[in-house]
């Protein structure tokens, strides 16, 4: 059966077509919120969530994207209403504001290796990723700890190319920024060996 046959019997209020197309895609969704979250059970609630808005708008989804680039659009939305409801989202600073209309500041904070990034041990990591703006922990979540490349990203987040970079050495000068002020002096350089988010081997 076609995703496109399939997508049309789910637009017709097929249950059983709607989870032909969406349960592929339910593991990486979780891993999604949980990168949010970092808590098991709000990463459930969150998927659950992402779900349950995803079989209310499916009939919106006309394939103008790939299905996966639609569904994290959603992922991400529902964990940032998440997170601003639980008062765990840091407001937008001015100047990265400014960083979006072009303005870059001199920032000589090293960033980390994006290996580091699946170090998902790391409290302190954890806590720097925590302290990001949303725009910006969505682009860190979906290029180094998913692999998406920049113009997944662009797609899912609705913004250019630049848009996305720029977002994204933000993210990587803040987390640096954070790691140091709470006393992790060895800090690395970021790889230079990346492809769409992942280190190479």
């Amino acid at each position: 059966m076609s995703d496109e046959f399939t997508l049309r019997r789910a637009h017709k209020g097929d249950t059983s077509a709607f989870e032909r197309l969406v349960t592929p895609h339910e593991q990486m969704l979780w891993r999604v919120c949980w990168h949010y979250t970092h808590h098991q059970e709000d990463a459930s609630d969150c998927l659950q969530e992402t779900m349950l808005k995803a079989w209310r708008s499916i009939g919106s989804y006309r394939l103008d994207c790939v299905l996966e680039t639609w569904l994290y659009r959603i992922a991400s939305s529902v964990c940032l209403d998440f997170l601003r409801k639980q008062k765990r989202l840091p407001v937008t600073e001015s100047a990265d504001e400014m960083a979006e209309t072009g303005y870059h500041p001199i920032d000589s904070s090293p960033a980390p290796d994006e290996a580091a990034l699946h170090a998902e041990s790391n409290e302190q990591l954890r806590a720097a990723i925590d302290s990001l703006p949303g725009e910006m922990r969505t682009v860190l979540i979906l290029y180094a700890l998913e692999g998406q490349p920049y113009e997944v990203i662009a797609e899912t987040t609705r913004t250019a190319v630049g848009t996305v970079k720029s977002r994204l050495n933000r993210a990587r000068q803040k987390i640096a920024k954070f790691l140091a002020d709470h006393g992790n002096k060895s800090i690395t350089p970021a790889s230079n060996r990346m492809k769409g988010g992942r280190a190479d081997a």
